[in-house]
């Protein structure tokens, strides 16, 4: 399948992910591979600014939710992608790559389809059956600020959205996640143009 062609903007968020390469956990402990994650995106944003609104690490990928200054997402994606796998590979002594080659990527152009992407990246966790509520889960920046600790990267507070602990705990259906995924699949995040719409 051909890779869909970049859109560069400063208008909306990319929803992004990344997988390491044939989907092998990470070969550190995630606690360690999350300090490297939090450097990682400070250098990238040190050399090609953005606005980072959310970030989760899991076993073996990430989501993060950005949106560039610059119509640059290649480039930033370049610098912290290169940097956390170098940073893995030397601790490690590996030689092939850290991450498949690329990384996918949606825009998400519509506050309503916004308010569902930014609820399903804090439940990946709670999908996995790690923890019960995003806020216990250590490798995110939602534990970071209702813990109320120093978030160890720069965030970008999104005004207009309501991020209460309540709404971002309340399971979507798997059918509403079906919907989503599929969205997340796209260019562009377009609930509408599938069967059904999650609430």
């Amino acid at each position: 399948m051909p890779r869909k062609k970049l859109i560069r903007t400063n208008d909306y968020y990319y929803h992004i992910t990344t997988r390491t390469n044939n989907k092998e956990w990470f070969a550190l402990p995630l606690e360690e591979v999350w300090s490297i994650c939090s450097y990682a995106l400070r250098k990238a944003h040190s050399k090609t600014p953005v606005d980072i609104s959310q970030f989760v690490l899991m076993a073996n990928h990430y989501h993060l939710l950005v949106r560039t200054k610059n119509n640059d997402i290649d480039k930033f994606m370049f610098w912290l992608n290169r940097e956390i796998g170098t940073i893995i590979r030397n601790k490690t002594n590996r030689i092939n790559r850290v991450f498949a080659t690329g990384y996918k990527w949606t825009l998400v152009t519509h506050p309503k389809y916004f308010k569902n992407v930014f609820k399903y990246i804090y439940q990946n966790p709670m999908r996995a059956g790690i923890v019960k509520r995003c806020e216990h889960y250590p490798y995110s920046s939602k534990y970071y600020i209702y813990k109320d600790l120093e978030i160890p990267f720069s965030f970008t507070p999104i005004n207009h959205l309501e991020t209460s602990l309540d709404f971002l705990n309340e399971m979507y259906t798997p059918h509403q996640n079906q919907v989503i995924r599929l969205g997340l699949s796209r260019t562009k995040y377009n609930e509408s143009r599938l069967r059904s719409t999650p609430n």
